[in-house]
């Protein structure tokens, strides 16, 4: 559960250093009737951040209008991996505001086209199609829902089992909640999906044991046989660490899924697009699944999400069966080819920038 913080300004010592500048009261008392209307109009929820105001944000920094500047080691939290408002993103952004074309529902765009082509051009050959989305919370209730569709062809209604792990995060909607594995946030749910299950994580902190023998005791301790498993989704590294699982656990993972024609799905919202010095997390473990979840990272800005798959799941569904009414929105997909422009130099540069950048 977060904090409620005051919104009473108070003294706090002065800052004046390369990266950070603090000159005023905290909050700046100017700021305190935006605090108290967002207080009085958005619900309590909402109230979890230290009471500052934003003003705007560039490359590292976030600024509020008073002179106070702030160093954002979140990155935005996990959204801005090229820097706050990167000039080839607003530009991508206000050529098309400019161009006329903001919503075509799902007709046809160059647009989308590009950003498509793109997309899968920066994944592993085997993952030849790309579904857009908004949030990343759509991108793994989309997987579940492929993942599904998927097992229930392969082995009928008993193959419907998704398994994720313990302490895991995919997300705020029903689907993703119940996949994910923190208990707290699931209260709302009640009538949890019996055929959603988790297992431990193996991060050799929380759990000891690392080794896989752990995963097959915790399907067999739940009741979940192999052949009733349609898909299996992880983090790849686990956000509340974070925590990456060893090399030899995902392998077997992945050889385990493979032998019983199970899914492995990798949610990379958070950990894709450079964040980890390589372009997709999972090029650490060596490994291609067959669905990965991406987002946050891959605008640098604007709410835009994908999932990135094998032709013959993504083909599940025939036209119009598993469309988005918002799947157009130009100005987003725009956005995400500014991401591209900003590497005009391809893939092996910005994970050559990141690498050396994660090394300091």
């Amino acid at each position: 559960m977060g904090k409620e913080f005051s919104t009473t300004p108070r003294d706090v010592p002065l800052v004046d250093t390369r990266h950070r500048r603090i000159i005023s009261k905290l909050p700046h008392p100017d700021s305190v009737a935006v605090l108290e209307k967002l207080r009085q109009f958005e619900p309590q929820s909402m109230r979890g951040q230290p009471p500052l105001v934003w003003d705007r944000a560039e490359d590292i920094y976030v600024y509020d209008r008073y002179g106070n500047k702030w160093l954002d080691w979140s990155s935005g939290v996990l959204v801005t991996n090229s820097g706050h408002g990167a000039p080839e993103v607003r530009r991508a952004i206000i050529d098309q505001v400019n161009s006329g074309l903001l919503h075509n529902y799902v007709f046809p765009s160059e647009e989308r086209a590009e950003l498509v082509e793109f997309l899968v051009q920066l994944a592993p050959k085997s993952l030849g199609k790309a579904f857009l989305l908004t949030t990343g919370s759509e991108a793994t209730e989309c997987a579940i829902k492929l993942a599904r569709s998927y097992g229930i062809r392969k082995g009928g209604n008993r193959k419907i089992g998704i398994v994720g792990a313990e302490r895991g995060f995919h997300g705020r909607t029903l689907g993703s909640q119940q996949a994910g594995g923190i208990p707290g946030q699931k209260g709302w749910i009640v009538n949890e999906d019996p055929a959603i299950v988790q297992v431990p994580f193996p991060d050799g902190y929380w759990t000891e044991d690392t080794s896989f023998n752990l995963f097959l005791a915790t399907l067999e301790r739940k009741g979940l046989k192999p052949e009733n498993v349609a898909g299996v989704m992880f983090e790849t590294y686990q956000g509340v660490g974070p925590d990456f699982a060893p090399q030899e656990y995902i392998e077997q993972l992945g050889a385990w899924c493979k032998a019983h024609d199970v899914l492995l799905i990798f949610d990379e919202v958070q950990s894709g697009f450079g964040r980890t010095g390589k372009f997709w997390a999972f090029e650490h473990y060596g490994i291609t699944p067959d669905l990965v979840c991406c987002g946050k990272g891959i605008t640098s800005s604007l709410p835009l999400s994908a999932v990135i798959g094998r032709g013959e799941i993504m083909d599940q569904f025939p036209p119009g069966l598993d469309d988005q009414h918002t799947h157009g929105k130009p100005c987003l997909l725009r956005c995400g080819a500014g991401e591209s422009e900003k590497d005009r130099c391809g893939k092996s540069d910005w994970e050559r920038r990141e690498s050396r950048e994660t090394s300091r």
